[in-house]
């Protein structure tokens, strides 16, 4: 009895203090149907692939005071519960903190493409930035982040984390500047680690990038362009469809080989009525070793966005994602995500 009375009264609690705070709960359910042609050195499969995408999230928007607020979002990561984002927003006045898992500021949004989950291009040619633990400072439009660091790099074979010590957090900026009918962004980011046992070695990662849009009318125009050295450690980096050394430093045990790396995309978007649309995207990616080993990526895709009603919507795509390199896949792909917002 006295146990049931403890947990009749720890619920009590919890009640009352969800209902002291305002919850927007919210959820999205993506669906992915695509017919894939698979080319590897002239040799080509096609494939039917159809699965929940693991963008698709269930989540809440939190508003506890006008200066305190919170947001959680799971999504489904191979079929299972991952966190998405957790964090806590407080409003001091001059600006707001950000505690807890979100996107960095190295990001240039803008792309689209559905393909591969919603991948926007991203590790393509969009500057894109993975969920990570942070505290991020934000005024007005500029961001500055202390980000869980990254201290992977390529043994020659595999990419690993043994026998280093992270340094730092990263750090991570970004100054957007608005307009009327304009975007404009400017960011950079450095991380820093050490790796081996007695001979320590260096390896430091920089990334600056510039992106943004343009509307007309209907039109929307944006772009992006971004490059650095061992960028793998801070943004999303596939250059060969196995991410091994994606745009990651190279240490065979006694030296390190920085990799060098240069992005850029193009998208276009023109909406015809509430219904209907048609958005195109074109994405590349190089790294190189030292000048000596060259991985480059490129991608590109047309659909046609279609609105049936409020949350639900088909983006039938067709389009290449083509990592170039002899021995590396091309994949054709037509299909379509199928999305409801509820």
């Amino acid at each position: 009895m006295k146990r049931l009375v403890i947990v009749m009264a720890s619920f009590a609690v919890l009640l009352s203090s969800a209902h002291a705070a305002d919850w927007n709960f919210y959820g999205s359910a993506r669906v992915s149907t695509f017919y894939e042609n698979v080319d590897i050195s002239g040799s080509d499969s096609t494939n039917f692939a159809m699965a929940l995408q693991e963008n698709s999230r269930v989540g809440a928007e939190v508003k506890v005071s006008d200066e305190l607020s919170g947001r959680f979002e799971y999504g489904a990561s191979d079929g299972n519960a991952n966190i998405r984002y957790l964090y806590g927003v407080w409003n001091f006045g001059a600006g707001s903190l950000l505690v807890g898992q979100h996107e960095g500021p190295l990001r240039h949004p803008g792309s689209d493409q559905v393909y591969a989950d919603d991948a926007g291009l991203g590790g393509w040619g969009e500057m894109s930035s993975p969920q990570k633990a942070q505290l991020k400072l934000m005024i007005d439009t500029f961001r500055l982040a202390l980000r869980a660091p990254s201290v992977d790099y390529n043994n020659g074979t595999n990419n690993v984390t043994t026998d280093t010590k992270a340094k730092m957090p990263s750090i991570e900026a970004k100054y957007r500047f608005a307009g009327d009918n304009y975007n404009l962004g400017i960011s950079a980011g450095y991380g820093y680690f050490k790796v081996g046992t007695t001979d320590q070695k260096d390896i430091s990662s920089y990334v600056v990038g510039i992106g943004g849009d343009v509307t007309f009318g209907g039109v929307i125009l944006g772009a992006n362009l971004f490059g650095g050295e061992n960028v793998g450690n801070l943004v999303d980096t596939d250059v060969n469809g196995t991410d091994t050394g994606a745009g990651l430093a190279q240490y065979n045990g006694t030296t390190v080989t920085d990799n060098q790396a240069l992005a850029w995309k193009i998208h276009a978007t023109y909406i015809f009525n509430d219904m209907f649309g048609v958005h195109a995207g074109y994405g590349y990616m190089k790294t190189e070793l030292d000048n000596q080993a060259k991985d480059e990526v490129q991608s590109y895709y047309l659909q046609v966005p279609i609105t049936l009603a409020t949350g639900v919507s088909i983006v039938p795509e067709i389009g290449t994602l083509d990592y170039k390199e002899a021995g590396q896949s091309k994949t054709d792909y037509l299909g379509a995500k199928w999305q409801i917002d509820f």
